[in-house]
């Protein structure tokens, strides 16, 4: 199982991210936005008087059959033939 390091720009800090919540004009829509680069988040975290850059490990678990089944048929030609 991979692991990812990822950092979330903000006002507070959030220990446990609901993906749900958050404001439908964001620019993908609703979820809790996260980056790779920690200059990124803040970056983010500077709008904000009180500025909170939490740090969160990922655990992935890359499943393929899942893949297979949502994405379109140019992706399931490539994940088929790995």
């Amino acid at each position: 199982m991979a692991r990812m390091t990822v950092y979330h720009g903000g006002y507070t800090s959030i220990e446990n991210p609901e993906i749900r919540i958050g404001k439908n004009t964001k620019d993908f829509g609703k979820g809790f936005y996260c980056t790779i680069i920690k200059e990124q988040a803040q970056r983010w975290a500077k709008r904000y008087d009180t500025k909170i850059v939490s740090i969160y490990d990922v655990r992935l678990n890359l499943n393929t059959e899942a893949l297979r089944r949502y994405c379109n048929g140019e992706c399931r030609e490539r994940i088929g033939k790995r």
